[in-house]
């Protein structure tokens, strides 16, 4: 009765906490979103060659002022989340410049048999401690390298200076060569939590439940696959 009371009271935190957004915050709904102060430019998102897998954008923006070179402040953010059907999305946001994040996360499972998933993170103007970087280099700077939230997830991302609607349109293609690598740690982490959970008294008698409905949701193999991205601008 204790542990039902605690899951509960987690319950109601973590809804309060989703439902609660700070007074300058927007999300963004698709095409819809108008600001009557401002003219509203359209980014356009592609994903090429991402058509069997479930994709997932995630956009994290925010509005920023610069004082001086060295100066500068924050404004209003806008958030986006979706799962996506089709090839293409475009977004509207009020004309100015802004720092953040607009990435995708793209999985396919077998059930009882494979998982294949994915993850490409656009950065503008900040790094992925979501602190204010400036970036010299005219083209963006591709890195891959391993999530370890995600236990060893493959992620792939951008970074590009400040994303400048003020006077330009943007175009981020997401593409997929299809190179597909097996992950071992995920494969092996899945394997022995499902092992683990099925030797524990509660199932002593049904062993194999937790492994196969473990394998059987999340698949007994693990594959990464490799997802780039083009930036493209072009002047209003």
């Amino acid at each position: 009765m204790k542990n039902l009371k605690n899951l509960k009271n987690l319950i109601i935190i973590v809804s309060f906490q989703i439902s609660c957004s700070t007074p300058n915050e927007t999300k963004i709904n698709n095409t819809d979103l108008k600001d009557t102060s401002k003219e509203n430019v359209t980014i356009e998102i592609n994903f090429t060659k991402l058509t069997e897998v479930t994709k997932e954008i995630e956009i994290n923006l925010q509005t920023i002022d610069y004082i001086s070179k060295d100066d500068f402040k924050f404004g209003s953010k806008f958030k986006f989340s979706e799962n996506i059907n089709g090839n293409k999305l475009k977004i509207e946001i009020p004309k100015g410049k802004y720092v953040g994040s607009i990435g995708v996360k793209v999985s396919n499972t077998t059930p009882f048999y494979s998982n294949l998933s994915g993850l490409h993170t656009v950065y503008f103007g900040i790094n992925e401690k979501r602190s204010k970087e400036n970036i010299i280099n005219e083209k963006c700077n591709s890195i891959e390298s391993y999530s370890l939230r995600k236990l060893k997830y493959s992620k792939n991302s951008n970074f590009c200076d400040d994303l400048d609607v003020s006077n330009k349109k943007y175009s981020i293609n997401f593409i997929s060569d299809k190179k597909i690598d097996f992950n071992p740690t995920r494969t092996l982490t899945f394997t022995y939590v499902g092992v683990s959970i099925g030797l524990a008294k509660l199932f002593q008698h049904y062993q194999l439940a937790p492994i196969l409905l473990i394998s059987g949701y999340f698949g007994f193999i693990q594959n990464d696959i490799e997802i780039k991205s083009e930036i493209l601008e072009e002047a209003l």
